[in-house]
């Protein structure tokens, strides 16, 4: 399965830092700032070292990821189709208004998410509405943080969750030896993976589920 981030990537880790780096207060982005610059100027970081930024970030901002997908998917919907469509070219435009109108989406997540939008926006126009996008996202979560507070408060709880059962895993994983181990971590990866750089939330439930096959094999104790 293709992950969301390649860890041993260092220029696709320096753009992953980059694209979540305004959910930083601006005294907390130097650092992450002058590695990536460092990256993009072709300059060799260790690779460990990238990967612990970038899961580092990907954790302090998690819960204002989080919150912000969920105002966008409810109350903050027709504020970013507003956004996304003020901000690209005409001709996108009313492109999008018009697959909105017959695929009868009511937000520009279930539009651009149809099968007719795969067959009508070529990838120059893909290119520009997730560049219009990602600006206009960052723009809405600067404009209303007061609105935003309570879910990344609700997030931060989650999140913390989630943490606590990825470690949870991590240390039954270690007991393991051989082959088994290798099949668990890797499967853990994935979830650490779609958690921190994907910003999912799996139900603290489903994290065990997917690994209960690989935990009897393997004979691990519950994780309860």
């Amino acid at each position: 399965m293709e992950r969301y981030l390649n860890l041993q990537d260092p220029v696709a880790i320096a753009d992953f830092m980059l694209s979540v780096i305004d959910f930083l207060p601006a005294k907390d982005r130097k650092l992450y700032e002058q590695a990536a610059e460092a990256v993009h100027g072709g300059e060799r970081l260790p690779k460990e070292h990238l990967a612990e930024m970038a899961k580092n970030i990907a954790g302090i901002t998690w819960p204002a990821r989080r919150a912000l997908d969920h105002f966008l998917k409810t109350i903050g919907s027709e504020l970013e189709w507003e956004a996304v469509i003020t901000n690209v070219r005409p001709a996108t435009a009313l492109l999008l208004k018009r697959l909105r109108k017959n695929a009868g989406t009511s937000d520009l997540e279930s539009t651009l998410a149809h099968p007719d939008a795969g067959l009508a926006i070529h990838s120059e126009q893909e290119i520009e509405i997730n560049m219009v996008r990602d600006e206009a996202r960052i723009d809405l979560f600067e404009t209303h943080k007061d609105a935003l507070a309570p879910m990344i408060e609700e997030a931060l709880v989650e999140f913390e969750a989630i943490k606590k059962r990825l470690k949870k895993i991590r240390e039954q994983v270690f007991e393991m030896k051989g082959a088994a181990q290798d099949t668990l971590l890797a499967r853990l990866e994935d979830m650490e993976d779609r958690v921190y750089f994907g910003g999912e939330a799996p139900a603290l439930e489903a994290l065990d589920a997917e690994l209960q096959f690989d935990r009897e094999e393997a004979a691990l104790p519950s994780s309860d």
